[in-house]
Formats: C-alpha cells, sequence, structure tokens
C-alpha cells in the first residue's frame, strides 16, 4: 500500500486510487524502506510532505547524509522549516526569541546540556508547542499534558541518547490536528537498556520499545523507582484520538487511539538510529465537550 494517508482529514492509510496523490507516511515508509536505496528514494521524492513526523523519520535513517535527503524531497513550507533547522551553526540561539505565539510549523534544536533547559529561548518554544495544541482545538487540560509528554521525551534525549547534538524537535498544527516529533540518531532504545544488567535478556529493539515504554522501566534499572506511569499516561493520551509512535533500531512500536478501541502494535522495520516519538492527536468529542 503506497497511499500513505489521505490528506490531512485522516490517519490510517487510504485505499490505492488511480491518480491519487501519494503522501508521505509512516505507512509508506515502512512499505518501502527495505526496497533498494534507488527505489524508496524514488518513490518518497515523489510523495507530498504534510506531517512533521514521517519526514524526520526519513531524513533520520540517513542521518549523516540527512541535508542531502531534505534535497531530495519537494520544497514545501514543512521541508524547508526542518532544512534551516538542520543548519543552524549554534543550537543555543544567540538571539532570544520568547514569543510564545506557535507557528504553523515549527523545529528547534533541543537542549544541549542541563543549563540549557532553563534557556528562555526553550522555554518559549514549549509554550508555542502547548499553544499550538490549543489552537489546533484541544483542550488547554489536554495540550498541557502532550507539551508534558513532549518535555520528558526531550528530556529523555538529553539523558539517554548519547549523541544530544543530534537531536530534532517539532511540532505543526491546523484547525483540527495537532502533531509533535521528538528525535534523535544516538544509541537508541535497545543498547541503552542492555547497559544495565536488569536488561541484559533483550533481544531486539522491539522488546527493547515495548519495555521502555512500560510502567517502572528505566535504563537506571528497576530498583531506581523511576518511570511509573508513563504507559498509563501514554494510553490515556492515545485514548483521547490520538497516534503514537515510537522508533528505533529495526523495529516501531504504536498506540492508536483513533480507533473504537486503541490498538498497541509492535512490528519490524528496516534499521532505524536512535529514536523517534510522534504524537498526532485531533479534537474528540471529549475535547469538544471541554470547550464549550
Amino acid at each position: 500500500m503506497l497511499t500513505g494517508v489521505p490528506p490531512p482529514s485522516g490517519l490510517r492509510s487510504a485505499a490505492p486510487e488511480k491518480n491519487k496523490q501519494i503522501y508521505l507516511s509512516f505507512d509508506l515508509l515502512e512499505d518501502v524502506m527495505n526496497l533498494p536505496a534507488s527505489k524508496y528514494e524514488e518513490i518518497v521524492g515523489r510523495a507530498a510532505v504534510v506531517r512533521i513526523g514521517p519526514v524526520v523519520e526519513y531524513i533520520y535513517h540517513h542521518y549523516e547524509g540527512a541535508a542531502e535527503q531534505l534535497r531530495s524531497l519537494a520544497n514545501n513550507q514543512v521541508v524547508n522549516s526542518l532544512t534551516d533547522t538542520l543548519n543552524e551553526a549554534n543550537p543555543s540561539r544567540s538571539v532570544t526569541d520568547t514569543s510564545i505565539k506557535p507557528r504553523t510549523i515549527e523545529f528547534f534544536k533541543p537542549p544541549q546540556s542541563v543549563e540549557e533547559v532553563d534557556d528562555p529561548n526553550w522555554i518559549a518554544f514549549c509554550l508555542r508547542l502547548m499553544y499550538a495544541g490549543i489552537q489546533a482545538g484541544l483542550s488547554k487540560e489536554f495540550s498541557q499534558a502532550l507539551a508534558g509528554t513532549f518535555e520528558e521525551m526531550t528530556g529523555n534525549l538529553l539523558e539517554h541518547s548519547e549523541h544530544s547534538r543530534s537531536g530534532i524537535v517539532g511540532y505543526r498544527h491546523n484547525a483540527g490536528e495537532f502533531e509533535y516529533v521528538v528525535a534523535d540518531a544516538g544509541i537508541g532504545v535497545l543498547k541503552s537498556l542492555r547497559g544495565h544488567p536488569d536488561y541484559s535478556w533483550l533481544s531486539d529493539a522491539g522488546e527493547a520499545l515495548e519495555t521502555a515504554v512500560s510502567s517502572g522501566e528505566s535504563r537506571h534499572g528497576r530498583r531506581q523507582l523511576r518511570g511509573f506511569g508513563f504507559d498509563r499516561l501514554m494510553y490515556n493520551i492515545a485514548q483521547r484520538n490520538s497516534y503514537l509512535r515510537f522508533r528505533s533500531g529495526d523495529h516501531s512500536y504504536s498506540i492508536d487511539g483513533t480507533r473504537p478501541t486503541p490498538l498497541k502494535k509492535t512490528q519490524h522495520c528496516s534499521h532505524f538510529q536512535g529514536f523517534l516519538i510522534s504524537v498526532i492527536s485531533r479534537p474528540s468529542n471529549k475535547e469538544v465537550i471541554s470547550r464549550a
């Protein structure tokens, strides 16, 4: 199935139709990334870029050649914004921007140290991300929860990736959909967890992803009492008309809450260096009621 997602009104794949536009989606990547490079580059190069998660996942398959991969995609606001951010020489920003008015699409280089977590540019970016959720139609309470998970994920990038300079984060919103992505080209979830004896039994990235999103699991070991409640938090987000995707090594793990009963799925994929989480949320009936 190469059609990917339909225009931003749908999360799941559309049925193939003659002359129908191909969209760069996670489904598309899982279909084509095991093909020879000449084949998948041709297919991806023809795809329309709408969401930020799939394009970040695609270029982070080739992190060292990300700039070249971006040039192979059709120019649009997503591609241009991502290109500009990756080309920034100084991730910490030499100019202070404390505006909290969200952009339609924005990428950012996350903190490179614990001290940079308090940088006013970073704080303002996190606030813009939260307000982008509200502008997309999500409730303030849910937007704050999403921003909280985003900050936790970027904290994990700094603490666990061992290659924080490779990190990229971003958000996108329109009327009816909010999305964020966090990615790095670090050591990945499997190597990170197996660095502790508690997880020496892990055999592949699929098991590692399932473990990483489970309550009480952390690369610091189970006796450190860290990570409790994270799986419940992720599942609660999915239940509010959201799709979550975790990617590392040769597996993906997703929770699709856009269906009546959220579906958890672990799938073997082409190899991906590092770690990525993508979240897509839409206003649900609950959100509409809470905003009434």
